[in-house]
Protein backbone atom coordinates (compact mmCIF):
# COMPACT_ATOMS: atom_id res chain seq x y z
CA UNK A 1 0.00 0.00 0.00
CA UNK A 2 2.80 2.47 0.91
CA UNK A 3 5.26 1.57 -1.85
CA UNK A 4 1.80 2.44 -4.42
CA UNK A 5 1.05 5.23 -2.34
CA UNK A 6 4.61 6.81 -2.97
CA UNK A 7 4.46 6.28 -7.03
CA UNK A 8 1.21 7.77 -7.46
CA UNK A 9 3.22 11.21 -5.58
CA UNK A 10 5.82 10.43 -7.97
CA UNK A 11 3.30 10.43 -11.15
CA UNK A 12 1.29 13.26 -9.90
CA UNK A 13 4.34 15.48 -8.97
CA UNK A 14 6.19 14.90 -12.33
CA UNK A 15 3.55 15.49 -14.61
CA UNK A 16 2.71 18.49 -12.36
CA UNK A 17 6.20 19.73 -12.64
CA UNK A 18 6.31 19.25 -16.05
CA UNK A 19 3.46 21.56 -17.02
CA UNK A 20 5.38 24.21 -18.52
CA UNK A 21 4.35 28.12 -17.57
CA UNK A 22 5.47 29.74 -20.68
CA UNK A 23 3.28 26.93 -23.10
CA UNK A 24 0.22 27.09 -21.09
CA UNK A 25 0.18 31.10 -21.16
CA UNK A 26 1.15 31.08 -24.93
CA UNK A 27 -1.26 28.96 -26.19
CA UNK A 28 -4.14 29.90 -23.97
CA UNK A 29 -3.84 33.90 -23.73
CA UNK A 30 -2.19 34.48 -26.60
CA UNK A 31 -3.11 31.68 -28.54
CA UNK A 32 0.49 30.93 -30.01
CA UNK A 33 2.27 27.61 -30.28
CA UNK A 34 5.80 28.78 -28.72
CA UNK A 35 7.33 26.14 -31.46
CA UNK A 36 6.27 28.72 -34.06
CA UNK A 37 7.25 31.64 -32.62
CA UNK A 38 10.89 33.23 -32.85
CA UNK A 39 13.42 30.77 -32.76
CA UNK A 40 10.91 27.76 -32.16
CA UNK A 41 12.45 27.00 -28.87
CA UNK A 42 10.15 26.15 -25.66
CA UNK A 43 12.05 28.46 -23.57
CA UNK A 44 11.99 31.22 -20.89
CA UNK A 45 14.30 33.39 -23.64
CA UNK A 46 11.71 32.90 -26.72
CA UNK A 47 8.93 33.67 -24.45
CA UNK A 48 10.02 36.93 -22.70
CA UNK A 49 11.36 37.98 -26.22
CA UNK A 50 7.51 37.55 -27.88
CA UNK A 51 5.36 38.08 -25.11
CA UNK A 52 7.25 40.36 -22.87
CA UNK A 53 8.98 40.50 -19.77
CA UNK A 54 5.63 40.77 -17.58
CA UNK A 55 4.93 37.60 -19.22
CA UNK A 56 7.41 36.07 -18.37
CA UNK A 57 6.69 36.87 -14.50
CA UNK A 58 3.36 35.35 -14.83
CA UNK A 59 5.00 31.80 -16.38
CA UNK A 60 6.85 32.25 -12.97
CA UNK A 61 3.83 32.19 -10.93
CA UNK A 62 2.38 29.43 -13.16
CA UNK A 63 5.60 27.71 -12.18
CA UNK A 64 5.32 27.94 -8.27
CA UNK A 65 1.32 27.02 -8.62
CA UNK A 66 1.43 23.92 -9.96
CA UNK A 67 4.88 23.03 -7.74
CA UNK A 68 2.52 24.06 -4.91
CA UNK A 69 -0.27 21.88 -6.00
CA UNK A 70 2.16 18.98 -6.19
CA UNK A 71 3.73 19.53 -2.77
CA UNK A 72 0.63 19.96 -1.44
CA UNK A 73 -0.43 16.44 -2.73
CA UNK A 74 2.32 14.94 -1.54
CA UNK A 75 1.99 15.94 1.65
CA UNK A 76 -1.96 14.68 1.35
CA UNK A 77 -1.33 11.32 0.43
CA UNK A 78 1.58 10.72 3.32
CA UNK A 79 -1.12 12.18 5.82
CA UNK A 80 -3.71 9.20 4.43
CA UNK A 81 -0.29 6.64 5.15
CA UNK A 82 0.41 7.88 8.63
CA UNK A 83 -2.61 9.94 10.23
CA UNK A 84 -0.73 11.49 13.25
CA UNK A 85 1.55 13.64 10.39
CA UNK A 86 4.84 11.97 10.80
CA UNK A 87 5.48 11.50 7.40
CA UNK A 88 4.15 14.79 5.84
CA UNK A 89 7.06 16.02 5.57
CA UNK A 90 8.92 13.50 3.75
CA UNK A 91 5.57 13.41 1.26
CA UNK A 92 6.24 17.24 0.77
CA UNK A 93 9.87 16.69 -0.09
CA UNK A 94 9.54 13.78 -2.09
CA UNK A 95 7.05 15.42 -4.04
CA UNK A 96 8.91 18.76 -4.53
CA UNK A 97 11.77 16.18 -5.84
CA UNK A 98 9.69 15.03 -8.46
CA UNK A 99 7.97 17.97 -9.46
CA UNK A 100 11.36 19.59 -9.79
CA UNK A 101 12.14 16.74 -12.08
CA UNK A 102 9.19 17.34 -14.00
CA UNK A 103 10.65 20.42 -14.13
CA UNK A 104 14.01 20.29 -15.84
CA UNK A 105 13.13 16.78 -17.53
CA UNK A 106 9.62 17.65 -18.87
CA UNK A 107 8.47 14.76 -21.56
CA UNK A 108 6.72 16.74 -23.80
CA UNK A 109 9.53 18.59 -24.35
CA UNK A 110 12.38 15.78 -25.24
CA UNK A 111 13.43 16.20 -21.68
CA UNK A 112 14.79 19.31 -22.48
CA UNK A 113 13.19 22.05 -19.56
CA UNK A 114 14.18 24.33 -16.82
CA UNK A 115 16.83 24.34 -14.04
CA UNK A 116 14.74 23.68 -11.25
CA UNK A 117 15.11 26.40 -9.15
CA UNK A 118 11.68 27.45 -9.09
CA UNK A 119 10.55 24.23 -7.94
CA UNK A 120 13.33 23.76 -5.37
CA UNK A 121 12.41 27.19 -3.37
CA UNK A 122 8.71 26.36 -3.77
CA UNK A 123 8.87 23.18 -2.41
CA UNK A 124 11.49 24.31 0.45
CA UNK A 125 8.86 27.00 1.63
CA UNK A 126 5.73 25.03 1.41
CA UNK A 127 7.72 22.19 3.42
CA UNK A 128 8.40 24.24 6.17
CA UNK A 129 8.91 28.38 5.51
CA UNK A 130 12.45 28.19 7.67
CA UNK A 131 13.95 26.29 5.15
CA UNK A 132 12.05 28.40 2.46
CA UNK A 133 13.69 31.67 4.15
CA UNK A 134 17.35 30.21 4.30
CA UNK A 135 17.50 29.08 0.53
CA UNK A 136 15.63 32.30 -0.37
CA UNK A 137 18.04 34.36 1.73
CA UNK A 138 21.15 32.85 0.19
CA UNK A 139 19.98 33.40 -3.10
CA UNK A 140 19.30 36.88 -2.79
CA UNK A 141 22.89 37.57 -0.78
CA UNK A 142 24.82 35.16 -3.29
CA UNK A 143 23.43 37.14 -6.66
CA UNK A 144 23.79 40.56 -4.64
CA UNK A 145 27.93 39.76 -4.74
CA UNK A 146 28.41 37.74 -7.99
CA UNK A 147 25.42 38.52 -9.84
CA UNK A 148 25.26 35.42 -10.96
CA UNK A 149 21.68 33.95 -11.07
CA UNK A 150 22.74 30.27 -11.97
CA UNK A 151 25.18 30.28 -9.01
CA UNK A 152 23.21 31.53 -6.56
CA UNK A 153 20.11 29.09 -7.37
CA UNK A 154 22.46 26.53 -7.05
CA UNK A 155 24.09 27.97 -3.61
CA UNK A 156 20.44 28.33 -2.38
CA UNK A 157 18.86 25.43 -2.82
CA UNK A 158 22.04 23.71 -1.48
CA UNK A 159 22.24 25.85 1.66
CA UNK A 160 18.43 25.73 2.39
CA UNK A 161 18.35 21.78 1.58
CA UNK A 162 21.17 21.54 4.13
CA UNK A 163 18.88 23.62 6.43
CA UNK A 164 16.71 21.03 7.27
CA UNK A 165 18.80 18.92 9.11
CA UNK A 166 18.92 21.65 11.29
CA UNK A 167 15.04 22.51 11.00
CA UNK A 168 13.05 19.27 10.93
CA UNK A 169 12.04 17.58 14.39
CA UNK A 170 13.08 13.49 14.18
CA UNK A 171 10.02 12.86 14.34
CA UNK A 172 9.23 13.71 11.18
CA UNK A 173 12.23 11.80 9.84
CA UNK A 174 14.77 13.77 9.54
CA UNK A 175 17.03 11.98 7.89
CA UNK A 176 15.02 10.73 5.42
CA UNK A 177 13.94 14.46 5.04
CA UNK A 178 17.27 16.23 5.21
CA UNK A 179 18.57 13.16 2.38
CA UNK A 180 15.27 14.04 -0.15
CA UNK A 181 16.33 17.95 0.63
CA UNK A 182 20.02 17.64 -0.26
CA UNK A 183 19.13 14.99 -3.33
CA UNK A 184 17.35 17.90 -4.71
CA UNK A 185 19.65 20.35 -4.62
CA UNK A 186 22.50 18.19 -5.97
CA UNK A 187 20.03 17.02 -8.88
CA UNK A 188 19.66 20.85 -9.52
CA UNK A 189 24.06 21.27 -9.64
CA UNK A 190 24.47 18.47 -12.18
CA UNK A 191 21.07 20.20 -13.81
CA UNK A 192 23.82 23.61 -13.59
CA UNK A 193 26.74 21.90 -14.86
CA UNK A 194 26.73 23.74 -18.06
CA UNK A 195 26.56 26.98 -15.86
CA UNK A 196 29.55 26.24 -13.55
CA UNK A 197 31.72 25.78 -17.15
CA UNK A 198 30.46 29.05 -18.00
CA UNK A 199 31.07 30.89 -14.59
CA UNK A 200 34.37 29.34 -14.72
CA UNK A 201 35.47 30.42 -17.63
CA UNK A 202 33.88 34.15 -17.40
CA UNK A 203 31.38 33.34 -19.91
CA UNK A 204 28.22 33.11 -18.02
CA UNK A 205 26.06 36.66 -18.31
CA UNK A 206 25.60 38.34 -14.92
CA UNK A 207 22.88 40.81 -13.74
CA UNK A 208 23.34 44.12 -14.60
CA UNK A 209 21.47 46.14 -12.23
CA UNK A 210 19.70 49.18 -13.32
CA UNK A 211 20.46 48.54 -16.66
CA UNK A 212 16.97 46.88 -17.57
CA UNK A 213 18.43 43.75 -18.56
CA UNK A 214 20.20 40.84 -16.86
CA UNK A 215 22.78 40.91 -19.84
CA UNK A 216 24.30 43.00 -22.75
CA UNK A 217 23.31 39.98 -24.87
CA UNK A 218 20.45 37.97 -25.17
CA UNK A 219 18.80 36.61 -21.68
CA UNK A 220 19.51 32.92 -21.14
CA UNK A 221 16.86 30.38 -21.30
CA UNK A 222 17.96 28.08 -18.61
CA UNK A 223 18.68 30.26 -15.29
CA UNK A 224 15.65 28.64 -13.45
Amino acid sequence: MIPLLFILIAVISYVLGAVSGISLLSRFVFHKDLRKCGNGKVTYANFTHEFGGNWGLAATVVDILKCAMAVFTGGLITLIINGEGNYVVVGKLFAGFCATLGQMYPIQNQLRGGRGVVSCLTAFWLTDWRLGLVATGVFVIVVAFSQYVSLAGMVGCLVGALSAWVFIPAENLRGVSGALAVFTAVVIIWRHRGNINKILNKREPKVKWGSGSSSPRRPRDDRF
